[in-house]
């Protein structure tokens, strides 16, 4: 039985599998920490985090994507993606797709399934965090719980050096990181300036807080709680104002009915179509840090789904003083298909196991574990 027992909770990390194969469960996991937590000291930190770090409160896209299939109104458009899981490729396809037809009974059909595919994700994102059942409340406060845990986790690496911001990239579009850094006292940048009209400037980004207590001094002392928020594919609080037109963040906009104008990727505003605002920004903004000097990039909850991502995190491999963690799960296709293209780098690092029960190992709340000192 305890053999058993020893055997389901097992880690595997790529590139030393053999060495802790033979480690007791309790060994493995401490390697690991120890390891984890000596790259949180890295020059430069990034975390990636993807849905699967929302659970339990807002399901993952794939899921949300099988539940919306059989609709009349997506069934008979799918296309290519009848089998695939990737909600954001397919609103990305049907975007093109309308780009190209322009008007029209096929455009209008598209145009439908469009507007009916966002609608159906926007649901699954909650704009209110009140007045919810008691079930939801439950997974509101056991989701809320994880992210303040992990800001305070990986800012406790950080706090005694003068080390620059962590970078928080993001793919999803609910309010948690937001939520969970003001609760627990964390300034952040998020590239929007502004206090009435809060729009978006990537040059936020580049400032910095500093404590002026003692204004005389010859140097400032940087404030060290201080995150830089980057959601790559938007957020269900952004929204193209079309009288400023200009991209704006406002909690006003979460109470607002419809969601034509929310700003997540992708998207059919006009205007996004030349300048593509702000996605564009934010992805340089991804790219010009994973080439910054010993740089670490550490991915939570991020199933590979996304090519371009995927794409420009392989180059960064190619730079000897960047180091990649991924905490996942293999078996799915998309993060099968990054780890065999990539195994055989030495700064790639690819942990998952079983730590309650089969593959868990890579779930948000057991990875915070490893960033905060795994206790058993």
């Amino acid at each position: 039985m305890i053999e058993e027992r020893m055997r389901k909770k097992m880690f595997y990390w790529r590139g030393k599998e053999d060495k802790l194969s033979h480690l007791e469960f309790d060994q493995q996991i401490q390697e690991i920490s120890k390891f984890i937590q000596q790259q949180c000291k890295s020059e430069n930190l990034h975390f990636l985090i993807g849905s699967g770090c929302s659970l339990p409160h807002v399901p993952l896209m794939s899921k949300t994507f099988d539940n919306i299939k059989s609709n009349t109104e997506i069934s008979s458009c799918l296309g290519d993606y009848a089998e695939s899981n990737d909600i954001e490729g397919y609103l990305n396809w049907l975007k093109n797709a309308m780009t190209f037809l322009q008007s029209g009974d096929e455009y209008n059909k598209y145009a439908k399934a469009f507007k009916k595919t966002k609608e159906s994700l926007l649901l699954t994102i909650p704009k209110s965090y009140t007045g919810l059942s008691e079930a939801e409340n439950i997974k509101l406060i056991t989701t809320s719980d994880n992210y303040k845990k992990f800001y305070n986790s990986i800012l406790s690496h950080r706090e005694y050096k003068d080390f620059t911001p962590i970078n928080i990239f993001t793919t999803n579009y609910d309010l948690y990181n937001e939520i969970a850094m003001e609760q627990n006292g964390i300034h952040y940048a998020n590239g929007f300036r502004g206090l009435i009209n809060r729009t978006f400037d990537p040059q936020n980004y580049r400032m910095r807080l500093v404590d002026d207590e003692n204004r005389y001094k010859e140097k400032w002392t940087t404030v060290k709680r201080f995150i830089k928020l980057h959601k790559i594919h938007g957020s269900i609080d952004w929204n193209y104002d079309t009288n400023l037109k200009t991209i704006v963040q406002s909690s006003n906009s979460l109470s607002k009915e419809g969601n034509e104008n929310v700003m997540i990727y992708p998207t059919i505003n006009k205007h996004l179509e030349t300048q593509q605002s702000p996605y564009s920004e934010l992805m340089r903004e991804f790219t010009i840090n994973l080439q910054k000097r010993d740089s670490t990039l550490i991915v939570i909850g991020y199933g590979f789904p996304d090519s371009h991502i995927n794409q420009l995190i392989s180059q960064a491999l190619n730079n000897d003083d960047f180091n990649l963690i991924v905490f996942g799960d293999k078996t799915e296709q998309n993060a099968k298909e990054f780890y065999n293209e990539n195994k055989d780098r030495n700064n790639f690092h690819f942990i998952e196991g079983n730590y309650n029960n089969n593959k868990d190992g890579h779930h948000f709340n057991n990875v915070i574990k490893f960033l905060g000192g795994f206790k058993l």
